[in-house]
């Protein structure tokens, strides 16, 4: 018998300095995303327009969780805010790279630097 061996997509959530910092944890695809795009429209949708989304704990990204951070980046700049991600995994920065979004989104690689980005915002 087969096992499956995918992680859950969890999410956690913390305030730090008037920023929220997301950690999502496990995979993002299809079937899991909209637990993400949940917890990310729950905080804008609460007036949380300065995000943080820290990527180290994901072990699978696909385009739909690309979809999910672009369309929370977007909004977060509607409203006067700003989305950035924390990613030093290749894999997963190797999609920014191929979708030029690594052009679009500021990409750091610690939560401190992420941080000191968007106070200025």
């Amino acid at each position: 018998m087969a096992t499956d061996s995918s992680q859950p997509l969890r999410v956690e959530v913390e305030a730090v300095d008037g920023v929220r910092i997301v950690r999502p944890s496990g995979e993002v695809d299809i079937a899991s995303v909209v637990v993400l795009q949940e917890a990310l429209n729950r905080l804008l949708d609460d007036g949380a327009t300065r995000l943080v989304v820290n990527l180290e704990g994901l072990d699978y990204l696909d385009s739909t969780g690309i979809g999910c951070v672009t369309a929370a980046r977007r909004r977060a700049r509607d409203l006067g805010g700003d989305v950035v991600l924390v990613c030093t995994r290749e894999r997963v920065l190797r999609l920014f790279k191929i979708t030029g979004l690594d052009q679009v989104f500021s990409i750091c690689a610690s939560g401190t630097e992420a941080l000191a980005k968007l106070k200025g915002n």
